[in-house]
């Protein structure tokens, strides 16, 4: 069942992130960039800090297992990435209501993530998943806006004489 439900959300997100070509929403090397970005932190942390530290203990059936490598690697990473693309071209108010929808979704998964026992908390509660998910949003949206920032340099067509 759990498995069903981030199988759509993943297919659902990345629907919007694909399709979803509004005026100003990036281009597709800044969606690649932040997907991938997303992609990268998301599964190390995970890896990193709640398997290293055991804050958190993950699931040992195979199908709750596979729904917890889809929430962790294929939905929050799209997820976040949307989530970006949308607050980066809003208005300041707009972009509070959002960062608020945002931890309510955040809690709302978790809780579905706890009843369905993809993982239980060891060193780790609700409050630390909101805190988490919002410096991630947010170191996202700096590396985001950096990559934006880059501009491609231009070169100059010279001889082997160094005449123009």
């Amino acid at each position: 069942m759990v498995f069903t439900f981030y199988f759509v959300l993943s297919w659902m997100m990345m629907g919007l992130l694909i399709f979803n070509r509004q005026e100003n929403r990036g281009t597709r090397k800044e969606i690649l960039f932040l997907v991938l970005l997303t992609c990268i932190i998301n599964t190390h942390t995970y890896l990193g800090l709640f398997e290293t530290f055991k804050w958190m203990k993950t699931t040992t059936t195979p199908k709750l297992y596979l729904a917890f490598l889809l929430f962790r690697s294929v939905f929050s990473p799209l997820f976040v990435s949307y989530l970006i693309m949308y607050i980066n071209n809003s208005t300041l108010r707009k972009q509070f209501l959002l960062l608020s929808l945002y931890c309510l979704i955040i809690l709302g998964i978790d809780k579905v993530n706890l009843s369905s026992e993809l993982y239980t908390f060891k060193k780790w509660n609700h409050f630390f998943t909101v805190i988490y998910y919002l410096l991630y949003l947010f170191f996202a949206m700096y590396a985001f806006n950096w990559f934006k920032g880059l501009q491609e340099q231009e070169v100059k067509c010279e001889d082997d004489v160094g005449r123009t």
